[in-house]
């Protein structure tokens, strides 16, 4: 009886404590327990150490993306090919190496040739007999502009012929220009070479516009005229986009497989890509909008989950649902809503500062 009634008593003071406590208070401390089951802060020192950093969830335009891959190739329409226009002896190469950068006017060879010589004395003989002509002007005009134009269909320039008319005397060793601006491709010729006319002294390419060639299967050719403008990153210069469109599609077959080679063309006007870089190509097809957050917030476990950030600054795990994805972002079927406050880089760490905290690894407490 004395043990029963300790018991009792023991009880009847307890119940007196908590008659005791204010309403506010019980429910306060009801309301906070509640209230962080299954949630976690951080101090200020951890939030630096996990570089905690948030996105907000907005609506955005996402498509679902196929990565190709490809390589730069010449664009070989803007390949000429520069041919001796005269016969003679090919006295200096100014470009000796292929890869050099030529400018338009940039001097590239001379050639030592007796009949362009022979050519410059008639075109001063011409003028000779214009100055010196009384009668029969008109043809001694039409004898000099036929010797004029000779000398320029050897690809003299008015500068050079205006120098021959200043000197009175003709020279057998004339200098050409690049008419063209871009990089050497080959030399096929030497020094001291005996060359006739048309004779292939080099090729100049024009590399401010490149090619990606890549292979696309039959039933993603469909995709070119959905959107034929590709987004290219290359492995040489990582997250630098470029924009590039289809110029030319080819149908092959290839390894019993059908297969569309594909050319597209991209803008090099900073000359930075050169050819044989690797190249990937972002096809984009099946537009639309959607919840979008970066694919980073993602952790791919048993479930896929994010991070969210409350407004007293607290982060709750939470379950979502994914549908289309590109490079960087994916989009959310269910699980966040507009506007809600994404971790976009640091989830690892708030997972595993979860876990320690709650001494094991079940979200069976976490939001849908």
């Amino acid at each position: 009886m004395n043990n029963t009634k300790k018991i009792n008593l023991i009880i009847i003071i307890l119940l007196v404590i908590n008659s005791c406590l204010p309403e506010n208070k019980k429910e306060n401390y009801e309301g906070h327990k509640n209230k962080h089951t299954n949630m976690l802060i951080l101090s200020d020192k951890d939030r630096l150490l996990a570089d905690i950093r948030i996105e907000i969830a907005a609506i955005k335009n996402i498509s679902e993306t196929t990565t190709l891959v490809g390589k730069t190739a010449i664009d070989e329409r803007g390949v000429n090919l520069i041919t001796a226009h005269v016969k003679g002896r090919l006295d200096k190469l100014f470009i000796k190496n292929p890869g050099a950068y030529v400018k338009q006017g940039q001097v590239m060879y001379s050639i030592y040739s007796e009949e362009l010589l022979a050519d410059e004395n008639d075109y001063l003989m011409a003028i000779k007999q214009m100055e010196s002509a009384i009668e029969q002007k008109d043809i001694a005009r039409l004898l000099l502009e036929a010797a004029r134009k000779k000398l320029l269909l050897w690809t003299l320039t008015p500068a050079q012929i205006k120098e021959i008319e200043n000197s009175k005397s003709g020279s057998s060793l004339i200098k050409f220009y690049s008419p063209y601006t871009g990089y050497v491709l080959n030399l096929p010729v030497r020094e001291g070479e005996y060359v006739d006319v048309g004779s292939p002294i080099m090729k100049i390419a024009d590399l401010s516009k490149l090619w990606i060639e890549t292979q696309v299967y039959s039933d993603e050719i469909k995709y070119l005229k959905q959107s034929p403008v590709f987004l290219a990153e290359f492995e040489a210069y990582p997250n630098e986009i470029y924009k590039s469109t289809v110029v030319f599609d080819n149908p092959i077959i290839e390894e019993d497989q059908k297969v569309n080679l594909v050319r597209l063309q991209v803008n090099n006007t900073d000359n930075k890509l050169k050819p044989g870089m690797m190249a990937y190509l972002y096809l984009q097809r099946n537009e639309k909008k959607a919840l979008v957050i970066l694919k980073s917030a993602l952790l791919l476990e048993s479930t896929t989950s994010v991070w969210l950030e409350d407004s007293d600054g607290m982060f709750e795990q939470r379950m979502v649902v994914t549908g289309i994805e590109n490079k960087k972002e994916i989009e959310i079927i269910s699980g966040i809503k507009p506007g809600e406050k994404v971790v976009i880089s640091g989830a690892f760490f708030l997972k595993s500062e979860s876990v320690i905290r709650q001494g094991g690894g079940n979200m069976g407490g976490m939001k849908m």
